[in-house]
């Protein structure tokens, strides 16, 4: 059975990714962003699972990761499988990715973990802290479940590393624009994509950017290295524009979220 994923990346490029924190700012609201942003023109839905000590992730997520894990009451693996669950029965085809922390996944049980996500409908899991050199065994497990584990290459790593993730990665490398933590930012220097070239040399992998992603101006900037992007911090931004105002609701949000995917494609 061919991943979703896989369709959605024939396209050449201008494919957009849009992250939200699971169970953020709570279950109602985060179910209503979820709902939202699968309904919408994106063409990858990303999940991140809140973990309390998100090393690659800003100041705007983590805050979000601390506030959902405040406010979920259940396993949060198990909150953001029953909302992925509830997502695919309105959508069997839209491409869904989990991002999570090795930890959670190792407390869970790699196996289990897979196993819940094949049946939830993930298409493919991002690990921000797995090392390359670690990554065989859950590679292998997610591989049996028809899951792509995605490889993130930042512009720090090595030839060697570059050269062995290419060769084996499936789905798409995920290309970290700059170094250090997620966050919008108001410039990219090309000088971080230079790793790409190396990618590409071997392999016709896609590849999207993300960290730091957050205007058109960028996505224009990006297109003539990659497949698409990935943008988290200016979406929560945004949706944290309108959580702090009295007169919050979910027509308002639906808006915000549609004007903002229409932003970034048109």
């Amino acid at each position: 059975m061919t991943n979703k994923l896989d369709k959605i990346l024939t396209k050449t490029s201008s494919i957009l990714t849009l992250y939200l924190t699971s169970g953020y700012p709570n279950k109602k609201i985060s179910n209503e962003i979820a709902e939202i942003l699968f309904k919408s023109d994106i063409d990858i839905l990303e999940i991140g699972i809140p973990f309390s000590d998100p090393i690659a992730d800003g100041q705007t997520i983590q805050n979000t990761s601390y506030q959902a894990i405040q406010a979920i009451d259940e396993p949060i693996i198990d909150y953001t499988f029953n909302t992925i669950k509830n997502l695919r029965q309105k959508n069997e085809q839209k491409p869904i990715i989990i991002m999570s922390y090795l930890n959670l996944i190792y407390q869970y049980g790699i196996t289990n973990f897979s196993k819940k996500a094949k049946s939830n409908g993930v298409d493919a899991v991002v690990i921000p802290d797995l090392p390359f050199e670690e990554s065989e065994n859950i590679k292998t497990i997610l591989d049996n479940q028809n899951i792509h584990l995605i490889y993130m290459v930042t512009p720090t790593s090595s030839k060697k590393t570059i050269e062995k993730i290419s060769k084996i990665a499936s789905g798409f490398i995920y290309y970290v624009s700059s170094t250090g933590v997620t966050g919008s930012r108001e410039n990219l220097s090309e000088k971080n994509f230079q790793n790409i070239k190396i990618i590409k040399n071997i392999s016709k992998i896609p590849i999207l950017i993300g960290f730091g992603i957050s205007s058109k101006k960028h996505i224009k900037q990006i297109k003539p290295w990659a497949n698409g992007v990935i943008v988290a911090s200016e979406l929560i931004n945004r949706i944290n524009s309108i959580l702090k105002n009295k007169g919050y609701n979910k027509e308002k949000l639906n808006n915000l979220i549609n004007d903002f995917v229409q932003e970034l494609k048109n």
